[in-house]
């Protein structure tokens, strides 16, 4: 038998109930661990890129192929991660994606051939997919609606210190001066431990939700009222110090009709009533909920997002996986031609097109042996340069709202890709990509916004939706700037501007809140 679904006010109302304290802060610091991995899972390519170059022997669009293997890991993975956290939930659907995460990227360290690292790297961005969207509709479901906007918004700050970090742990690994050959079969150089160090801590993060519920919205959604009782009621334990008994009686002093009937509930629930429908009609719920939201009253705000989130992305993964690469071409050029200024277009063509001296394919006797110190110190100062923005969003976000920040900071982004065009050295380029990556907040911007632009039962499916067309933004424009970097680089860069654009432009038609 079906359970009727319980009205999302009526939960909303019993989880306000129970505070704010200790366990609220439990589930914050487990989403800022697993958001630190975020960070530094899908970093760590943009460093392993140039220092795995010679190993395998690896072309600018080899290179580029790295990078787009874990960007189709997590636009194909999307939606399986959606289906899962509808129909078994957002705590399996977290556990199961960082333990694939953390364990692809464990079999990536020892494999010592290309096409096997790809496929690796496949698997380990299919595992970051709940990172990017469970976790925010978890974090948010366990979140009286006071502090939901707040907390949120502190997450984009852990993203920016797990790219400190891996940046930080890369620079104290991959020049040291070790390697391990047997023969032609089987190699393990220094890139190859950081690449396995950067791995514990989606591991890490793994073991730790086993210690945390699932959310009380999704078991208001699937019937398991007892669970949800229980999981409500250890919240107020451990956030007011009060017993369970003290609970139910807060409840019904609110004197509100839908809190009695689901009390009643849960005191008629001996036993689990979760739907144990087939994983069939579990799909076919599925299907429907994706038809849900391309359906008024939600195709506009769906359709809008949508292109808001791929215009972002489309610029912003060019700098996640891409700045270490230029900073190293910036370093072998002013090496060569040392008083030379020039554009990252400008050396691009003169050491990389396919009328430069060197061949844009891979020359071992080019390969640089280990990566220039100014790679990692660049890395990590244009790291740093994103915790402005990551400490704007919490402490302005009530001020200024959502929409106003992503409007901004798509507007600057766009304008200062342009004058990308105008840089002519490698000082002037790191200050200008300093003050984009400051402005890289977008996409998590929408994901903040999409808890309160979708009901419940269509959170994760929206959310998944969204990082769906983003993930695919983010691959298409990494394989554009594989192809076009080298012979093509102005127009690459006027695409990724207009993309941002876009973006912004679009952003000033995203609703507030669920339609009415």
């Amino acid at each position: 038998m079906k359970t009727p679904r319980v009205e999302e006010k009526v939960i909303e109302e019993a989880l306000n109930q129970t505070g704010f304290g200790k366990f609220n802060y439990k589930v914050l610091i487990v989403a800022i661990i697993i958001t630190i991995n975020s960070g530094i899972s899908f970093e760590n390519i943009s460093l392993i890129m140039p220092a795995a170059s010679c190993d395998y022997k690896m072309s600018t669009i080899a290179q580029d192929h790295i990078a787009t293997s874990s960007l189709c890991g997590l636009a194909l993975g999307t939606y399986f991660w959606a289906l899962i956290a509808e129909i078994k939930g957002r705590k399996l659907s977290l556990i199961v994606g960082l333990l694939l995460d953390g364990g692809a990227n464990v079999i990536a360290s020892v494999i010592s051939n290309y096409y096997g690292f790809i496929i690796c790297k496949f698997f380990n961005g299919v595992g970051q997919g709940p990172q990017f969207t469970v976790l925010f509709t978890y974090l948010a479901e366990f979140s009286p609606e006071k502090y939901r906007d707040k907390l949120l918004s502190w997450l984009e700050l852990p993203v920016i210190l797990g790219a400190i970090i891996c940046a930080g742990i890369g620079w104290l690994i991959i020049p040291m001066e070790f390697t391990y050959i047997t023969s032609n079969i089987f190699f393990f150089n220094p890139w190859n431990l950081y690449n396995l160090v950067c791995s514990m801590v989606a591991l890490l993060s793994a073991f730790l939700v086993t210690f945390l519920p699932e959310t009380p919205k999704y078991l208001a959604e699937t019937g398991q009222y007892t669970k949800l009782m229980d999981v409500l009621s250890r919240m107020f334990r451990e956030n007011t110090g009060g017993t369970d008994k003290e609970y139910i009686e807060r409840l019904k002093k609110l004197q509100l009709p839908e809190v009695n009937d689901l009390l009643v509930k849960v005191k008629s629930s001996t036993n689990e009533c979760k739907d144990k429908s087939s994983f069939v009609k579990s799909f076919l719920k599925f299907i429907k909920q994706v038809k849900e939201i391309m359906k008024p009253p939600y195709l506009n705000r769906t359709l809008i997002v949508c292109v808001a989130m791929y215009g972002t992305t489309y610029s912003i993964f060019v700098v996640m996986l891409w700045t270490p690469e230029i900073f190293d071409r910036f370093a072998i050029f002013e090496e060569k031609y040392p008083n030379m200024s020039a554009s990252i277009c400008v050396i691009s063509e003169k050491l990389y097109s396919k009328d430069a001296t060197q061949d844009n394919v891979f020359n071992p006797e080019n390969c640089p042996s280990k990566l220039d110190s100014t790679v990692f110190s660049h890395t990590i100062i244009l790291s740093l340069a994103a915790l402005p923005g990551g400490l704007w969003l919490p402490l302005f976000i009530d001020k200024f709202g959502y929409k106003f920040n992503f409007i901004l900071a798509s507007v600057m982004s766009c304008l200062l890709y342009i004058g990308l065009l105008f840089v002519r050295n490698s000082s002037q380029n790191l200050i200008l990509t300093c003050l984009i990556d400051a402005l890289s907040f977008g996409d998590s911007v929408i994901y903040y916004m999409l808890v309160n632009l979708y009901p419940t039962h269509l959170r994760v499916i929206a959310a998944n939706l969204v990082a769906f067309v983003g993930h695919v933004g983010g691959m298409l424009s990494i394989i554009v700037v594989g192809y076009l970097i080298d012979d093509y680089c102005v127009l690459l860069i006027v695409m990724i501007s207009v993309h941002v654009g876009v973006a912004a432009v679009f952003g000033f038609f995203i609703p507030k809140g669920l339609p009415t």
